[in-house]
């Protein structure tokens, strides 16, 4: 066949071409201090490490879910935990899914209901652009966040009650402002999120 040319981002950096179970073999395999994903058929080393306000603002969503959510009914993790879409893998900065569709020894889920990316200057049209195009692709997700490092916003993605997602993301902006999660029953307040990680 002929050559394939694929746009790929500056900050990850394209080790082989390979189908998911070769991804999957190399990442059982591969040194743990490294990140990898697998976008379009090519396995990407992601680039490593993020400022201390990126750490802080994921692992706040990741407290804040693990201190509403019933743990009977809902896993939540952190930046650690793969999920598997059509043609992607990726890692996000927190995710929550429900307890059962994945075994407890799964490095991935299949079935996000919620994932939060933090936003970086390398990351921002991957973030915004190209990964609400996977994500909300998938069948279980209800809502996607993506929060600002520089200022008191989240982009919000939310499935209607026609099961459709909106094109463009609600800006939810300020201190006083809340993300309300109806599938979760939870409303995530803004001040929570950025207290202590403001801009």
């Amino acid at each position: 066949g002929g050559t394939r040319c694929e746009v790929l981002p500056m900050t990850a950096h394209a080790l082989m071409y390979a189908d998911k179970a070769a991804f999957y073999h190399f990442v059982a395999n591969s040194d743990e201090r490294h990140r990898y994903e697998f976008v379009r058929g090519w396995i990407m080393q992601q680039q490593a490490g993020g400022t201390l306000r990126h750490s802080r603002l994921g692992s706040r969503f990741v407290t804040l879910f693990s201190t509403f959510l019933d743990r009977t009914v809902w896993a939540v993790s952190g930046p650690d935990r793969l999920i598997d879409l059509s043609g992607t893998v990726r890692f996000a900065d927190a995710l929550v899914e429900r307890i059962g569709t994945a075994t407890d020894d799964s490095i991935r889920t299949e079935h996000p209901v919620v994932i939060v990316e933090v936003l970086s200057p390398s990351s921002e049209e991957r973030d915004l652009s190209v990964k609400p195009l996977e994500y909300l692709s998938a069948p279980s997700l209800d809502t996607y966040i993506v929060a600002s490092q520089d200022e008191i916003l989240c982009y919000v993605w939310q499935r209607r009650a026609d099961g459709t997602f909106t094109e463009a993301a609600t800006e939810i902006r300020g201190p006083d402002k809340v993300i309300e999660i109806p599938a979760l029953g939870v409303s995530i307040a803004l001040a929570d999120v950025y207290r202590g990680a403001s801009p």
